[in-house]
């Protein structure tokens, strides 16, 4: 039997997908099969050894052919939990991560085609999921060519590929002691301004979450980090953290905090008024 021969039969398909992000050097591939699955050589592309995919409760939206690209996102959904979904949670800096869906038959091992290719734009929590908003490939290609905002403020995202700032330069280890609710106790943090780590990240085992307040030693997140709160609560070990600050995309901030005057994205010095007509402007 072939792939062919599978995909329009209409009780002999077994379909399945595999899924592979590439992020760098970096490569993770995940089945919707409940058991690892593997492909033998060749069946990828050009891979010379045979493939192996690790089961995952990953599951993608419907695939969409228009012309309008908002109207071809992808949306690929992981438990919450999913250590590897929960890295997008929080700022990814430079990195560009992106996907490839593969679409193949059980029976037919040594035949997969490529369903879908896109990037991962995004990343919310729904419910008791981690959904990943993924623009197609052909996206880009399509989109209008002026992307940038006329602003006072930074256009840019803090650690973002326009901010060029790397995290991993920013980062400050701490010692949680303590939690209520969605507030941390992290005695070093104190030692800065109040609201030095407002807007920043604070990261736990690899997991990231967002900073919304600080004030003292206590900082605010913005949403519950429960193997925080778990390392926390266990006498025996220490609840290491790495926290890095936050920005309000001021210029002034750009340059005494982060010295990256350079890449600043506003434009503070924009007319409040209309120079011709005398209107507000901004």
């Amino acid at each position: 039997m072939t792939y062919d021969l599978a995909e329009t039969s209409t009780a002999e398909g077994r379909p399945y997908f595999l899924y592979l992000f590439a992020e760098g050097d970096h490569v993770w591939r995940f089945t919707s099969r409940a058991a690892a699955w593997t492909s033998p050589a060749g069946a990828i592309a050009d891979e010379a050894e045979d493939l192996i995919w690790d089961p995952s409760a990953v599951s993608h939206g419907s695939v969409v052919q228009s012309s309008d690209p908002r109207r071809v996102d992808l949306s690929v959904t992981f438990p919450l939990s999913d250590p590897f979904a929960r890295r997008y949670l929080g700022p990814r800096g430079r990195a560009v991560t992106t996907l490839t869906i593969f679409r193949g038959h059980e029976q037919v091992p040594t035949e997969v085609v490529a369903h879908w290719k896109g990037r991962v734009v995004s990343a919310r929590v729904e419910g008791r999921r981690i959904t990943l908003r993924c623009e197609s490939l052909f996206t880009s290609m399509r989109r209008e060519g002026v992307r940038a905002k006329y602003q006072r403020l930074c256009r840019h995202a803090l650690y973002s590929r326009g901010c060029r700032l790397d995290i991993e330069s920013f980062f400050v280890g701490g010692t949680a002691s303590g939690h209520q609710g969605l507030t941390i106790t992290v005695p070093e943090v104190a030692l800065l301004p109040n609201g030095w780590f407002r807007g920043g990240v604070l990261r736990h085992a690899g997991l990231l979450g967002f900073i919304v307040g600080h004030v003292g030693d206590a900082l605010t997140l913005s949403g519950r980090m429960p193997d925080l709160e778990g390392a926390i609560d266990d006498a025996e070990s220490l609840a290491l953290v790495e926290i890095a600050p936050g920005c309000d995309l001021r210029r002034d901030t750009c340059k005494a905090k982060f010295g990256n005057l350079l890449n600043f994205g506003g434009f503070p010095d924009i007319p409040g008024r209309n120079p011709f007509g005398g209107t507000s402007i901004v």
